[in-house]
């Protein structure tokens, strides 16, 4: 592995000539209380352990990597920083850190850290990585919170050769990350809903048909009941309308509204279908505040747009859903769903994004993910008026699912 560079850091493999500060930096006080396993007591044990270290058994697939924080100021090593497989994890990606005493309270372990994330996810292609620390390991914490990591549980695991208890985290692949110093803070700027899509409709098609995308909307479309009958179908947020011919191929004579925020997604989707202008009525609104018409729609279906909003905003669109449905009719949704870990990442991603601005953002307002958990969104669905609603399928590579629900 090349070595990165951050401001005040290189961090690079381990050399031989590191070992005398590698073993000095294990048995400062706080370093060695935090991490007995990984105390050497004199210089040939961190010879050894630099050795081994540097062998093939890291030439493997899964990313196994620890590296020496040197100091620019001092070139000295100051301590290391790593990602590797934990087994009492299951073999999720763990973080690893530490930092020589002396150098505490520097920010140094947040910046190795971040530059270790940024190699795990855009350059080693994780998706994911967790952290574990014990709870009395305040310091630790602050920079695992500091990265971006959400706390998850306390587990008891083997530590040691005894019983520990550690805190547990995780911290998701939600943006890319454009270098070694990233900062969540300027990741993103809050972007009205409209002008996200006005501006990135002409890609739009080919970013949503990329990865599983194709098969997630073959999917959607299969949801709906093969008939020749004349149904009339509401599709809110329906963008460039990319489901619409995977509809038209099950109910061939089905009449689609289609309501988007967005006047250059619905003329591309105007485009996309000039044959079928007869089958299509175009409504350039938010969904949000349209006026639903009473017991009109066979069926309404949302794709990949609900998961903008918050859970009482989303129950409030499923309220108006609900009696624009005619009674024997459902509304089928395909969307952006998570775990509950992703869920608090998300979450707190989001007042990052909001926390500058003027006032309050309005539901729907903002182009900003908010997903929520399947159980979440069946139960907001319950809680809307639904009388049944059941999941028909995994999508978007098992972060999504699209659900059907019946009055």
């Amino acid at each position: 592995m090349e070595r990165i560079e951050t401001k005040r850091l290189i961090l690079r493999p381990f050399v031989e000539s590191d070992a005398a500060d590698a073993s000095y930096n294990s048995k400062t006080p706080i370093v060695s209380h935090f991490m007995p396993d990984m105390v050497w007591e004199s210089e040939e044990a961190a010879l050894d352990w630099i050795r081994w270290l540097n062998n093939d058994r890291f030439s493997i697939d899964i990313p196994c990597v620890v590296l020496a924080i040197e100091s620019k100021h001092s070139g000295k090593c100051i301590g290391l920083v790593g990602v590797a497989p934990k087994r009492e994890l299951g073999g999720e990606i763990e973080i690893l850190f530490s930092i020589a005493d002396a150098y505490q309270g520097c920010g140094y372990a947040t910046e190795a850290g971040k530059a270790m994330i940024w190699w795990a996810f855009e350059q080693a292609g994780q998706e994911v990585v967790s952290a574990i620390v014990k709870p009395e390991n305040k310091a630790s914490r602050r920079v695992i919170e500091k990265l971006g990591f959400v706390y998850g549980d306390t587990r008891i695991l083997p530590y040691n050769g005894a019983d520990c208890a550690f805190d547990y985290f995780r911290l998701y692949h939600t943006d890319d990350l454009p270098n070694p110093e990233w900062d969540m803070h300027t990741l993103n700027e809050p972007e009205p809903m409209g002008a996200f899509f006005d501006v990135r409709s002409d890609g739009y098609n080919d970013k949503m048909l990329s990865g599983s995308g194709l098969e997630d909307y073959m999917k959607l479309g299969a949801c709906f009941p093969k008939t020749d009958k004349v149904l009339n179908i509401l599709d809110i947020g329906c963008g460039t309308g990319i489901e619409l011919d995977y509809i038209w191929a099950q109910v061939p004579n089905a009449h689609i509204t289609c309501v988007d925020v967005s006047r250059s997604m619905l003329e591309l989707l105007l485009n996309d279908h000039p044959d079928r202008h007869d089958k299509i009525t175009i409504i350039e609104t938010s969904y949000l505040d349209w006026t639903y018409p009473q017991s009109a729609f066979d069926i309404v279906v949302s794709n990949m747009t609900m998961h903008h909003l918050w859970p009482d905003e989303k129950t409030g669109v499923y309220r108006k859903l609900r009696e624009t449905i005619k009674p024997d009719g459902c509304y089928i949704e395909g969307d952006f769903m998570v775990d509950a870990h992703m869920v608090k990442q998300y979450r707190q991603r989001y007042e990052i994004i909001t926390a500058n601005l003027p006032d309050k953002a309005a539901p729907g307002e903002y182009h900003i993910d908010i997903p929520c958990t399947i159980e979440t969104q069946m139960e907001l669905l319950r809680n809307a008026g639904f009388g049944f609603v059941e999941v028909l399928c995994e999508i978007n590579r098992g972060n999504g699912a699209i659900l059907q629900a019946k009055k």
